[in-house]
């Protein structure tokens, strides 16, 4: 399970602070634009070994990633580009971040450059799997408030938040204590634990649908017989 079960909890947590900025005269899509700037410029500072910036964009930029959200939902700003552009931008801008502290540690540690392709694939990857599972499976998908439901959301140890947590803290150490071992072993983490969510979620895969044809119709879908 992944923090994206406890969402609900962290939503009420975070709610005063992100139902004041939304009621700025801001677009959702242009929230979401400014969350991937915001990454842009994290990924340079992380780059040049400014630990402390750095780290206050990534959580600068996680908390934007929940205003879009809610000034979508609760300001008729709605839409299916608005809701692409959010999941492209969150992957791009936790992309662009890894590689900046990646590069960084590359000069001390090459072998880092290695971890760097095992990370971004394996984060990639896992939301692979997810969009996968999401167009083969409609019979297991609802709505709620917007987003898509699916009970691969909560599988894995691995996702977006789960970023944020690894490497937020090797950044916070390695800033605390000017030593990079810290933020190599988040980096590290994330190319293993992004790994280990995507074994997870291929075995969910396997569990659930291995005798599924997704070209069969569900019941549901059906024509009803005494119809017409």
């Amino acid at each position: 399970m992944n923090l994206f079960a406890f969402r609900t909890q962290l939503d009420r947590i975070l709610h005063p602070v992100v139902s004041a900025l939304a009621r700025l005269p801001v677009h959702a899509n242009a929230w979401t634009m400014f969350g991937a700037l915001i990454g842009l410029v994290g990924g340079v500072v992380f780059f040049y070994g400014l630990w402390w910036p750095g780290l206050v964009l990534l959580l600068v930029r996680g908390l934007i990633d929940h205003i879009d959200g809610f000034k979508a939902r609760n300001f008729n700003q709605r839409s299916t580009f608005g809701a692409v552009m959010d999941d492209v931008c969150d992957r791009w801008v936790l992309g662009i971040m890894y590689a900046g502290g990646c590069l960084n540690l590359s000069y001390d540690y090459p072998h880092i450059l290695i971890v760097l392709g095992f990370g971004i694939t394996g984060a990639l990857t896992n939301v692979i799997i997810k969009l996968s599972i999401y167009a083969e499976s409609q019979q297991d998908i609802w709505r709620r408030e917007g987003k898509i439901g699916h009970p691969v959301d909560v599988v894995g140890l691995f996702g977006s938040a789960e970023f944020i947590i690894y490497y937020g803290f090797g950044v916070f150490f390695t800033a605390l204590l000017q030593d990079p071992r810290p933020l190599l072993a988040g980096i590290w983490a994330v190319a293993i634990m992004s790994h280990v969510s995507l074994l997870q979620r291929v075995r969910f895969a396997w569990k659930r649908y291995r005798f599924v044809d997704p070209g069969l119709l569900t019941r549901d879908d059906e024509p009803d017989a005494k119809a017409g």
